[in-house]
C-alpha cells in the first residue's frame, strides 16, 4: 500500500503504516466495494503524490503540507462501504478513524488531515476546485484541489476512466439503477470530465486539461445510442 514517496519524518511514516495496516485488515475482516477499495486508494495515493511533488515544484506548496496530504489520501475512503450514503457521511467516517490512527500528530496537522478527507465528499469537489483558483487561495486551498484532482486522477484517463466507471457502476447498482446506469453513460462521463475540465497548475503540468478536453470534445450524443462494446471502441478510435 505505502509507495516511494518518502517523508523523511518517522512519525508521519509510522502513521502511515499505521493507516495502511487498518485498511488491509478492513478489506479481510468485511471484504471490499467494486471501485472503492485498496485499489483505488493506492491509485489516489501515488496521484496525489505526483501532483504534490509537481506543485512543490512549482512553489505553490510546501513539503510538510504536501506529506500530510499524501497522508491524507491513504486514509480518504478508510471503512468505505460502497454505499450511498448522505454526502460527507462516508467522509466523516474516514476522517474520524484516521484522527484516531494519528494522534502522534500535533493538533494542527491532524486539522489538514480532517479538512482535507472531508473535502473528497464530491458534493464539495466544484466550490474547492473553485476556492484553489482565487487569488487568496491559501496552501490549505490548493492542497485540497489536489486532493480532489487525485481521488478521481485514474478515472480521468480515458482508457482506465472506463474501467473504473464500470467498477463503480457495479458498487452502486444494488443501491441506486439509475444513477449506476448514468455513470457509465458518455453523457454521464461528459459532465464529470466537465468538472475537472480547468485543472490545477499541478495537473496543468501533468496535462490533465489535453486529456479532458480530447476527451469531451470527442463525446458525441449517438454514442449512448450504439451498443456499448461499439461506442467504446468509436470513443477510443477517435480520441
Amino acid at each position: 500500500m505505502l509507495t516511494g514517496w518518502t517523508c523523511g519524518d518517522p512519525i508521519l511514516t509510522e502513521v502511515a503504516r499505521t493507516i495502511a495496516t487498518a485498511l488491509e485488515t478492513d478489506a479481510r475482516q468485511r471484504g471490499e466495494p467494486a471501485y472503492h477499495n485498496r485499489h483505488h486508494v493506492a491509485e489516489a495515493v501515488v496521484a496525489m503524490e505526483m501532483l504534490c511533488r509537481t506543485a512543490c515544484d512549482l512553489g505553490l506548496l510546501e513539503r510538510r503540507l504536501a506529506d500530510l496530504g499524501v497522508l491524507a489520501m491513504l486514509g480518504h475512503d478508510l471503512g468505505h462501504d460502497g454505499s450511498l450514503a448522505v454526502p460527507g457521511t462516508l467522509e466523516q467516517r474516514a476522517a474520524a478513524g484516521v484522527a484516531a490512527l494519528a494522534a502522534g500528530l500535533d493538533a494542527s496537522e491532524r486539522a489538514v488531515l480532517h479538512h482535507v478527507i472531508l473535502a473528497t465528499d464530491p458534493t464539495t469537489v466544484p466550490v474547492n476546485l473553485s476556492r484553489a483558483r482565487c487569488v487568496d487561495a491559501t496552501p490549505l486551498d490548493r492542497l485540497t484541489a489536489l486532493a480532489n484532482e487525485a481521488d478521481v486522477l485514474a478515472s480521468l484517463l480515458p482508457v482506465l476512466g472506463l474501467t473504473l466507471a464500470e467498477l463503480l457502476a457495479t458498487e452502486w447498482r444494488p443501491h441506486d439503477p439509475a444513477r449506476a446506469a448514468g455513470v457509465v453513460s458518455f453523457a454521464g462521463r461528459s459532465q464529470f470530465l466537465g468538472v475537472y475540465a480547468s485543472p490545477t497548475p499541478a495537473g496543468q503540468c501533468l496535462g490533465l486539461q489535453r486529456c479532458i478536453g480530447r476527451q469531451i470534445a470527442v463525446i458525441t450524443p449517438d454514442l449512448d445510442r450504439l451498443p456499448r462494446p461499439e461506442a467504446v471502441a468509436r470513443f477510443h478510435a477517435t480520441l
